[in-house]
């Protein structure tokens, strides 16, 4: 069984599950991706390097093809906290070493359109390139010119997974229904909690957090909620959420490892038993 198909049959929840990552940077590249894209088509030293700033880095294509092509091709920074993009152009990634802590306006010029990321790395998963390529063919009918394949984000068991950009919301288990629907959404400003995984500018605990209180408050615009603080320790956090009243809404929750044990990635038959946050308690 695919895991995205056994995540389902187990009703694995999705929200919480997206990485904390503040900043993106994204490589235009029109080659094969293989299981180790990014650090293939970025070098050890580069792909170190975003590593350790905690950055979230991927290849993205609006189609394979010659590699020769990518002679020049553009570079997407991303600051998913302040809801900003900036782009530039470069003949050797090697130029982006120097900018991975660069403030957006000495990156480039401002990107103020939003972009839809879906993964399709099939390399790295079967799910993300069967579930990942219908959703970007949806989303072509009206979205062409805003949508790029990605390579692996992380949870490929809940694709098909729709990053929307410059947020960092990132959707999951999207079918070509929902995919359309969702992007229509978010350029009007509004978000659908009952499919989101999280925002990567928040920690996993704040992301579970904002779900319960957009559900509690029927809260669907992007800006509603705003993170006041997280304490995040190893098996408990405290969130504190505003509204745009500046009300204040506080938030205790407990890690807890799901059960059963099973298997997070088509790739591998190792199993594990992912870690789920849980409100305890909200005032």
């Amino acid at each position: 069984m695919r895991c995205s198909a056994l995540a389902e049959q187990l009703e694995e929840p999705m929200i919480g599950s997206v990485d904390h990552r503040v900043r993106w940077l994204l490589v235009e590249d029109r080659s094969a991706w293989g299981h180790s894209a990014v650090a293939d088509v970025l070098g050890p030293d580069l792909a170190a390097a975003i590593k350790a700033r905690r950055m979230r880095a991927l290849l993205i294509r609006r189609r394979e093809g010659d590699p020769a092509s990518d002679a020049v091709r553009r570079a997407i920074l991303v600051d998913t906290d302040l809801g900003v993009m900036a782009v530039r152009s470069v003949t050797d990634v090697v130029e982006l070493t120097g900018l991975l802590d660069a403030p957006l306006a000495d990156f480039g010029a401002p990107l103020t359109d939003p972009i839809f990321l879906v993964c399709t790395n099939g390399k790295r998963d079967a799910c993300c390139a069967l579930r990942g390529r219908a959703l970007v063919g949806a989303l072509g009918a009206d979205h062409a010119e805003r949508v790029w394949e990605c390579t692996h984000l992380g949870g490929h068991r809940f694709a098909g997974n729709l990053v929307c950009l410059p947020h960092g919301l990132i959707y999951g288990r999207v079918d070509a229904a929902d995919g359309p629907r969702l992007a229509d959404a978010y350029l009007a400003g509004h978000l659908d909690p009952l499919l989101l995984r999280g925002r990567s500018a928040w920690p996993a605990p704040a992301q579970l957090a904002e779900v319960a209180l957009r559900t509690r408050l029927r809260l669907h615009g992007l800006a509603d909620l705003t993170l006041v603080a997280a304490e995040v320790g190893e098996s408990d956090a405290v969130v504190t959420l505003a509204t745009r009243a500046g009300e204040t809404h506080r938030f205790e929750l407990r890690a807890e490892a799901a059960s059963p044990a099973r298997a997070i990635s088509c790739r591998t038959d190792k199993v594990e038993q992912p870690i789920h946050w849980m409100v305890v308690s909200s005032g």
